[in-house]
Formats: structure tokens, sequence, C-alpha cells
């Protein structure tokens, strides 16, 4: 130990030993946090100067850093404490812009090193390890405990690093107890009647009765002394006794005792020994990041010291952070692993934990018999249960992930061992570090090293497979009244019980196993897979479900959950083919059997969309239709909303206008809020951002731009504001196309283009992604950027076509066509609009504009006004029957612009008068600007018809 480090120093009342991080105020030992105390040394070391606070971060938090404002905490905590033990006097001063001084006058003297004191000849103190990692907290927390409360044990499982945090407690402590600290290993003892000769050994206490107590009592009454008692489980009786005696009697002695239980005896405090913090579950840290944390510090540590050109590489950090998780952080196991790592890599090592995480792999010579492999380590542990515990124990190895003390005690309870006999066991497994705590939730669990021991014991009796079939059914139970719960309550609990879930599933579903168990069981979790979006597990166990349907669940309510689980799980893993097409067919028979409306309502919906998005109207029309009669007799207003929704879309696409807003606005206005929340977290579908979306088209087709824009900005913002990836791309595909309509040049068309792009993206929505493609090739075909654009929106069509959404392909390809030709490209243009095979009697909601673009290539390409106009008269006849007011307008202005010959021109003219004169908004659009011009200007340009945006 340095001479700084052996000083120790007095300011104002107090007395700090900075080797063995003790602040007194006389004979009362001030309470100080790791980092207080850490800065307190500092300052004091440089008493009566500043000390900058980029200073004090790096020498308190050396590894990680720290914020400002962590140093501040910490610095308000020193000075609290110190005021409170010496009220009105000033010690930390605040150096505005600087930093901290400690400002009151400080005397040191050093005090004598370990080497100094002459021990006890018979005090034999282990030699402590040259680097221990990641107890400095401990470490510091133990020391206080001891100094004030003076009897402490410290408990864990085996190998946590138990003895080797007691024997650096013990050096650290060392001038403190001017070297009288002893240390008795109790677990080379084989009965408790040995532990107080033991003592009297280690004391040089001679002693000729067969009544030591006394004796040593005596000793111990000379001066303060240090006991640890290691290793206590064992004989933890006799210990505890021994212990109570002691510290009852002698007030100078302090005890440090080391087991996997408690004492629980008078003046007992225990000190619980976590394991070694662990970096999180993320494929991203670096190793610099994963050498933060002190299991991998351990880890890398230990193979160095048998591979000395070791190096952790960003590429092998998961790996090793990996690792540490694996071995809970428990030094002993890192330890072992290391020495594999020497042998076979880091990678190798991982996988073959992954495999069979190994109990055998043999450690340092030295260490003792107990931590020579995990599994002797464990053998100890498990020899010093009763046959109770020791029976508990290996059935809770049919849990995995944790378990709640409920579950427990529902699962191992049977006709040879009652609940409250079960109850017993697994609180005394817990007080014998057997099972661990999880979180903060009063959750259990067996460490994996335990797992697997404990799995191997049950594997080796006849209850495994009674065990792991109660395991299932308690989680049949479990998740069947689960669907009855809160939401929010469902997922938390699921989110704890997934591993138990699929533990149980692979159970049900083997060999072993009982397929009718599993069926009930992937029913019975199928709504919470699905909200929880783990999609591609959930048809994985649905599959496996629908292929094990005995006789008598054919047509049941089982199969049908199953059933519309599977649908669901092939329309978002998919995309809306023939087979999610079929299955969600097929639940909505089943539904209608059992005559269950929200599961017929579902289905009508996905067969609907199924059917709008190809598009397929006549039977989107029936299935909107069917969907309203079934919600009109359920009487329920989400249902009632929802299908005045599919009827909204459904004559929207199909050119009724007007009936679509009327259906838009009474499944907005009348919508019931529960309902539409369900739908998203069912489906990560939003009725209300669609029906916004579509309704700010519709009032675009009708006249009203001004309030198409608002309804698209409220579309929006519904849509960001939920959780959810579908509806804002939903949002974003309908604004950038209205906008386009609208005003094609405006930047927040090719704006709202790029987010969709990069949002649906993001997560992997491949259909929007297309629409977003397709929407960035039309911004650019209009800044005359032809060629490249057009692989763009092939590219983009592509993933429209794969994921069976044709709603927008043609009116996509004609644009294109149309800015193609405005662009002087008239023979390409109307390849392009060829190529996309477009039906011009198709009356869907953008077929008059279809008929418009084709009239504006026919002039382009030279076919004659005659086959122009027939185009244009065409497109004016459709609109108006639909009630587009827009495209009314654009054809309008075509047909005014293309006529010649007086007494057509004059026809046209007063056509698009009267046309223009029923807008009342949206005038300085770029459709409106044109009209105007067409009509103030009496002799047209050719000018005129390239202005047509």
């Amino acid at each position: 130990m340095s001479d700084q480090r052996r000083k120790v120093v007095s300011f104002g009342p107090f007395e700090l030993s900075i080797g063995t991080r003790l602040l007194t105020n006389g004979a009362k030992v001030v309470p100080l946090g790791a980092r207080a105390m850490d800065l307190l040394i500092v300052l004091v070391e440089q008493a009566n100067k500043v000390v900058g606070r980029r200073t004090l971060i790096e020498r308190v938090w050396p590894v990680r850093g720290a914020e400002q404002v962590s140093l501040r905490v910490h610095i308000s905590a020193l000075r609290k404490a110190l005021d409170q033990n010496d009220p009105g006097r000033r010690y930390i001063a605040n150096v505005p812009g600087r930093g901290y001084s400690f400002v009151v006058p400080v005397t040191s003297t050093a005090s004598p090193t370990p080497g100094d004191i002459k021990p006890s000849p018979r005090s034999r103190l282990p030699a402590r390890l040259m680097r221990m990692l990641g107890r400095r907290d401990a470490l510091a927390a133990i020391q206080m405990k001891l100094t004030e409360q003076r009897f402490v044990t410290i408990v864990g499982p085996g190998g946590i690093g138990k003895t080797t945090v007691a024997v650096a407690v013990a050096h650290e402590m060392s001038a403190t107890f001017n070297g009288h600290i002893h240390f008795v290993d109790l677990g080379a003892l084989g009965t408790a009647s040995l532990i107080a000769p033991a003592m009297a050994t280690a004391l040089g206490v001679s002693v000729q009765t067969d009544n030591v107590i006394p004796a040593l009592i005596d000793r111990l009454r000379e001066r303060p002394t240090l006991i640890i008692f290691d290793c206590c489980e064992h004989l933890i009786e006799g210990a505890s006794a021994v212990a109570e005696e002691l510290i009852r009697h002698v007030p100078t002695l302090h005890l440090l005792a080391t087991s996997r239980e408690a004492m629980r005896v008078e003046g007992e405090h225990v000190h619980e020994l976590c394991a070694l913090e662990c970096p999180p579950e993320d494929s991203n840290l670096s190793a610099h990041d994963v050498l933060q944390y002190p299991a991998v510090q351990l880890l890398v540590d230990r193979v160095r010291a048998v591979r000395g050109d070791f190096k952790l590489t960003d590429a092998d950090a998961s790996i090793a952070a990996g690792i540490c998780r694996r071995l809970d952080g428990i030094p002993l196991a890192l330890e072992l692993a290391a020495g594999r790592v020497d042998i076979f890599g880091l990678s190798k090592t991982a996988s073959l934990l992954d495999d069979r995480l190994n109990l055998s792999w043999v450690g340092r010579r030295t260490a003792p018999p107990k931590h020579q492999t995990l599994n002797a380590a464990l053998e100890w542990s498990y020899d010093l249960l009763g046959e109770a515990e020791k029976r508990v124990l290996s059935r809770l190895s049919v849990f995995a992930g944790g378990f709640t003390f409920e579950a427990a005690v529902a699962v191992v309870a049977d006709e040879t061992m009652d609940e409250a006999n079960v109850s017993d066991c697994v609180w005394e497994l817990r007080s014998k570090s057997m099972i661990a705590a999880q979180g903060q939730e009063g959750r259990l669990r067996l460490l994996d090293t335990t797992l697997a021991f404990a799995s191997r014991r049950l594997a080796e009796s006849d209850e495994e497979n009674r065990g792991r079939r109660r395991h299932a059914l308690y989680f049949c139970d479990f998740f069947r009244q689960g669907a009855a719960t809160d939401e929010h309550e469902r997922l938390r609990a699921f989110g704890d019980e997934v591993d138990n879930l699929r533990t149980a599933l692979n159970w049900a579903f083997s060999v072993e196993g009982e397929a009718k168990i599993g069926v009930e069981l992937a029913a019975a979790s199928a709504g919470t897979w699905m909200a929880m979006a783990l999609l591609t597990e959930c048809r994985e166990w649905m599959t496996k479900a629908i292929s094990r349907l005995d006789e008598a669940s054919a047509g049941s309510r089982q199969e049908m959950i199953i059933q519309s689980a599977l649908a669901s799980c092939m329309m978002f893993t998919d995309g809306m083919t023939e087979e999610s097409y079929a299955s969600w067919a097929k639940a909505r028979l089943l539904a209608e059997c059992l005559n269950d409306t929200e599961c017929q309502l579902d289905s009508l919906l996905v067969l609907w969309a199924h059917q709008i998005r190809l598009p397929s109207y006549a039977e989107a029309t029936e299935l909107a239709d069917r969907c309203g009669d079934v919600a009109e007799d359920s009487g329920n207003r989400g249902a009632i909303a929802m299908a005045n929704y599919m009827r909204g879309v459904t004559y929207h696409h199909i050119g009724r206008i007007l009936q679509a807003e009327s259906h838009f606005e009474l499944s907005l206005h009348r919508d019931d809020e529960a309902s539409r929340q369900s739908l998203i977290k069912r489906f990560g579908y939003d009725r209300k951002v669609d029906a916004l979306a579509v309704l700010a088209n519709a009032a675009w087709l009708r006249g009203s731009p001004d309030q198409a824009r608002r309804l698209n900005l409220m579309s929006i913002a519904e849509a960001r504001q939920l959780d959810h990836a579908v509806p804002l791309c939903v949002a974003l595909a309908w604004a950038s196309f209205n906008t386009y309509l609208i005003s094609p040049d405006d930047p927040d068309t090719e704006a709202l283009a790029n987010e969709l792009v990069e949002h649906a993206a993001k997560y992997t929505v491949e259909s929007y992604h297309g629409f977003g493609l397709s929407m960035q090739a039309l911004c650019r075909v209009r800044r005359g950027e032809g060629d490249a654009a057009l692989p763009t929106l092939y590219r983009g069509l592509e993933k429209l076509s794969a994921a069976r959404y044709g709603v927008f392909n043609w009116i996509l390809q004609a644009e294109f066509a149309r800015c193609t030709a405005v662009a002087g490209r008239p023979p390409q243009g109307l390849a392009v609009f060829e190529r996309a095979k477009i039906n011009l009697d198709e009356t869907q909601w953008y077929a008059p504009e279809l008929r418009r673009i084709r009239g504006e290539l026919a002039l382009g390409n030279d076919e004659g006004l005659a086959v122009a106009r027939q185009y244009f008269l065409s497109a004016l006849e459709l609109s108006a029957s639909q009630g587009s007011l827009s495209w009314e307008l654009r054809a309008a202005t075509s047909l005014a612009i293309a006529e010649k010959s007086v007494g057509r021109k004059e026809a046209a003219w007063r056509a698009l008068q009267a046309t223009h004169a029923k807008f009342r908004e949206g005038l300085e659009t770029v459709d409106l600007r044109l009209a105007k011009q067409v009509l103030t200007v009496s002799n047209l340009h050719d000018g005129v018809t390239n202005a047509m945006h």
C-alpha cells in the first residue's frame, strides 16, 4: 500500500482512513456511498486547492465517465453527510467556472501497513486476489456494515465469490484491527462440534475442556478483533449458535461470515452478493462497450492469464457478452469458461455452452475441491438440502426464464407433496441461494448453472414427464384466464412468461408430450402472440396446432381461434396471398357456424381488404355489405363504424364519391374508441387514419382542395400518435398522392414520398415501400429525369404487385406516361401507357383521368384530334356521373385547349366555364389557374398544352 493510501487524515471532528475508506466522527461511523467517498478522498488529498470538475470525473468515474449532473448529485450527498455530523461548518466550496475546493485545514499521519503489524502467530489470512473485478461497491458496503453493525454474513450461490470478497475485506481492514484478524475455514470441518476448537486453534488459545466458548470470549475481549467464518452452510446451525454467543458477549468483536444461506440469528446483517454485471442483449456493442462490464472484464482477464496475447475484438464482443449472460455473471463459471476459451476460442466455447451447459469443466488446481468444477460446487449445495427440498429443486427445472411463487407451488405440488410443504421448500431454497430473485416484481428463477444441474437430476428420476405435463397445464389455464384481463396487464404477464410458454408448447408437441394440451395452449395464447407481434413464431405454433387437431376439435371454437391467428400471421408475414385468403375464408366459415360475431367481422374485414387491393370491386362490395348486416345485428358501435368505413372505401374506389363521403362521416363520428384501439392492437391497422386519408382524396375529387389538405394533415397527425408502422404508411401514401394531385410541384409532395419510402423500408412494409418509390418516380420525371425515373417506377410497381396491391397501378403508370410526353417524348409516353395494359372501360375513381391522359397522348402522337376528342368527351361524361369535379375540370380544360374550329371551341369554352364556376376554393391551384388562363386567353398557343401539369 502506498504512503498516500496509508494516510489517516483529520479535519474538524472527523477522521478519515484512506486505506480502509472509513470516515468517523469520534466513535461514530459516518455512512458515505462509494462515489461520495471517492470524491472526499480526492478533495482531501488536494485540500485548499481547486480541483476541476473534469479532474474529479476522471478520478471517480475512470472507465465509464459521468455527466456534470452526476458529479453535482454526489457532491451534494457528501456535503449533506458532513453537515449532518458537524452543523454550521462549511467544508466544500464551489468555485464557479473552475470546480470544487476542500476549505477546512487537514492534518495527516501514516497508519501502519499490514507488513508493520505483528499478527497473532497462528493468524493465517489467505492471500487476496491480485485483481478483483467488479466488487468495489460491495467491498465498501460490507466494510461500512461491519464497522457499524459488527456482524455481517455474505450470502450467495456457489461460485459467486463470497470467500474472495471476504478475504479482500479482511485485508482492507487489517490496519483498523491492528492485524487482529483470524480466518476460520469451516468448509474443512465435518461436524459443528469442531467450530469452537477450530477458532481456538486460529486464536492460539489452549483449552483443556469441552466447553471452549468461555475461553474464546475471554481472549476476544482483550482487543478489537475481526473473525471470518468461511463456508458456514453445511454447519449452519452450529455456526449460528457460536456466532450469536460470541457477538452477544464480546462488544469489541466483529464477525464476517460467508454462507449460501443466512444464519438468521440476533445481531446478524445480511449482504447478498450479486453476480457480476453483464452487458445487455445488443449485437451492436463494441469491444470497448462490453469491457465496461465486470463480467466481461473478468472473462478477458482470466483468458489473458493463460493466453497473454488474447485481445477482445469488436467482432467477438457480442459473443463474449453472450457467454457472460449465459453464465449469469458468476465468477467461478466465468473462470472455468475462460479455460475453455484458451482451447476452443470464444465462438466454439459459446456454442458448447448453448448445446449443453458443461458443469464438469475443470478450473484451477489450487481451488478448493468444491470449486474445481461447477458440478462440484452445486453438488456441495445440493447435498446439504433435505429430501423434500431436493425434489422441489429438480421439479422447478421445468420452468424456463423464471417463475412466480404461485406458479412454483401450483406446478410442483402433487399428491406426494402438498402446497404448504412445497411453499416452505421454495422459501428455504431461496434462503439457501439455490433460487435467485429476478427483477423487482417478486419473480424467482434458477440460475442457468443451477437449472442445468437440476434438469439432470429431474431426468434421472421418473418424474420429468409428469412435471412437464403439470407445467403445460398450468400455463394453459394461465393464458386462458389472461385472455379476459386488461390488455396492458396481459402483455406484461406474457412478456414475463414467454419462455415458459415456448417450453410448454415444445413439450406438448414432442413425442413424449400430449398434442391435445398443445392445441389448447396454442388456442389460449394465440391472441397474446399476436399482440406481442411475434408473428413468425405464432405462425409456427398455430401451424403445428392445426396439424394436430383431432376429429373432436374439428369445427370447434378452438379451431376457429387457431385458424384466425394463423390467417393473421400469414397476412402480416407474407402479404395478402391466396394461402392467407383461404385461411381467412375458413376462419369466416367457422365463425359463422359458431355464431361468433367478432371473428366474423375480423374475417370479413380481411377478406374485403384482399379484394380491395387486387382490386376486385364486385366481391369487395358484397363483403362490405355482409359486414354491414352482421354489424347492424350485433348493435355494436365499433362494428357498425367498421362496416361504414369498409363501405366508404369501396364506394370511393368504384367512383361513388358522395356515398363514400357519407359512410366515412358515419364511421368517423359514431365510432367507438375502445373498438378502434382493439382493431389497431389486433391488426396494426387503423380505420380512422385510413378513412381520413381517403376522405381527403374524395374532397379533392368533388372540388375542395383546401379541405383535402386539412384532412391530409389530420390523417398524418392521427397516425403519428400510434405506435404502429402501417397507419403512418397509409397516411403518407395518400397524403403524397393527394398533394401531387393538388400541387404536383409542391416540395411537400416529394418530402412525403421520401418519408414514406424510409418509414416503410424500416418496418419492411413492402406494398407501401413500392408506392413510395412510384411517387418518387413521378416527382423525378416531372423534373425531366425520365430515363432515371422509369426503373424506380417499375421497381415500385413490382413491390406493389408482389404484395397483391394493384389499386394504384394504372393511375401511376398513366401519370408517368403523361409526364414523359409533356417532357417532349410522346412516343415513349405512349409506350409506357400501353405497357400498363390499362382497361379504359373500367369505372373506378380515377377512370376519367385515365381517359383524359389517353386523349393527351393521342394528340402528342398525331393520332388525330377526333380520336383525342372522344377520349376527352368520355372523361367528361364519366366524371360528371361520378361527381368528380376535379377530373371534370381537367377533361374540360384539355378539350378546350385541343379544339381548333370556332364552333367546337366555343362549346368547349362554355363547358369549361360552367365547370370552373362550381369551384369555391383552391382557386390558386395548378388546375384552376390553367383553366382560368384558357378562359381568358382568346387565342391559345401550344405552350398552354405543355402547361398541363
